[in-house]
């Protein structure tokens, strides 16, 4: 704490906490002013506010005798000293609060660089995933499903020809390589959906909902029309992965009767509602597990909705059923782009 003569700036007073804090002896003190404690990297003059004003504040940079530097805090009200207009300073050395406070903007730089660059990994290891999926897909549905199919041609000429004593145990192959078959192109659907790349978003996840509902005994109900048209490959990958993680769960853990899958606008966004009619469960109890690493199913579908820069929504309770609904920004498709 100190008193400045409001026209020079020049030491009145000082108290014994002032010469701590800056090092000088009273003497000292007092054959200075204020602009004196300034560092040479300060513009502002100190407490130089606008004019009239009664009450000064700022924050200002000042070295101590040693040279060392000294960030503060100061306040100065009018007051009178003596006959003169005089300024009571208080400051609060407030270095180590910076030091800190621009130690964890450091900090808090690098963890953005590092979660970018992890974000970065997330999304090219997701790329990959779904190149070597479809690969997988092809394969499973160009080689092993047309070898399949050529087999079953060939056991079933052999039923034609075989002794009528042969022809029910040549029948069980054949319903075998047919059961082996569905198998396969179940497998290669799972894997990537030849419709998402040839026919878009709506008719992959409508023949995927339809499939699932079908074999699980499910009234599907599917709703796509007012969903964007000429989306980006990259948000109907996320958007369908989304889906189908979220039709697994209802299939394996909602005990549901009927299941509402919508697509549609929602403002300048694509949106997915994914609803059924079960048991529902403890939100908090779920989100627990997956903090855990106990349920991965949550997790996966809040990563990839995050890397592809969308929202989610979950709502349930024991015995009122589940919706959810994922959100992604719509990036329109590179012809409509260009033109």
């Amino acid at each position: 704490m100190w008193v400045v003569d409001d026209e020079t700036l020049q030491f009145l007073a000082v108290n014994d906490a002032a010469l701590k804090v800056y090092g000088y002896g009273r003497d000292e003190f007092l054959r200075m002013n204020a602009s004196d404690l300034r560092r040479s990297d300060e513009r502002r003059d100190f407490l130089r506010n606008e004019p009239g004003g009664t009450v000064y504040r700022g924050l200002y940079r000042h070295r101590r005798k040693n040279g060392d530097p000294l960030d503060i805090d100061g306040v100065g009200h009018l007051v009178s000293w003596r006959g003169k207009r005089a300024r009571l300073v208080v400051i609060n050395d407030i270095s180590e609060r910076l030091r800190t406070q621009q130690a964890l903007e450091r900090v808090n730089r690098e963890l953005e660089v590092s979660h970018e660059r992890l974000r970065a990994l997330s999304r090219r290891l997701l790329e990959i995933q779904e190149e070597e999926r479809g690969r997988l897909a092809r394969d499973l549905h160009d080689d092993i499903g047309q070898a399949l199919t050529a087999l079953k041609i060939q056991i079933e000429s052999l039923q034609l020809a075989a002794d009528p004593s042969l022809r029910g145990r040549i029948a069980e192959g054949v319903e075998t390589v047919q059961h082996t078959l569905e198998r396969v192109r179940q497998l290669s659907l799972n894997l990537r959906p030849s419709q998402l790349d040839d026919l878009g978003l709506a008719a992959a996840l409508r023949s995927h909902v339809d499939r699932q509902c079908r074999v699980a005994g499910l009234a599907a109900h599917f709703d796509a029309e007012d969903s964007p048209q000429d989306l980006e490959p990259d948000t109907e990958t996320a958007c369908f992965r989304v889906g189908q993680e979220a039709i697994t769960n209802v299939l394996r853990h909602a005990r549901a009767q009927n299941l509402w899958v919508r697509l549609y606008s929602s403002g300048n966004r694509l949106a997915l509602s994914v609803r059924d009619d079960g048991r529902g469960f403890d939100l908090e109890a779920v989100r627990s597990r997956a903090a855990s690493g106990a349920s991965l199913g949550l997790v996966s579908m809040e990563e990839r909705i995050a890397l592809a820069s969308g929202s989610l929504e979950l709502r349930s309770a024991p015995g009122q059923g589940t919706i959810l609904v994922a959100t992604f920004p719509v990036a329109r498709a590179k012809n409509e782009a260009a033109a």
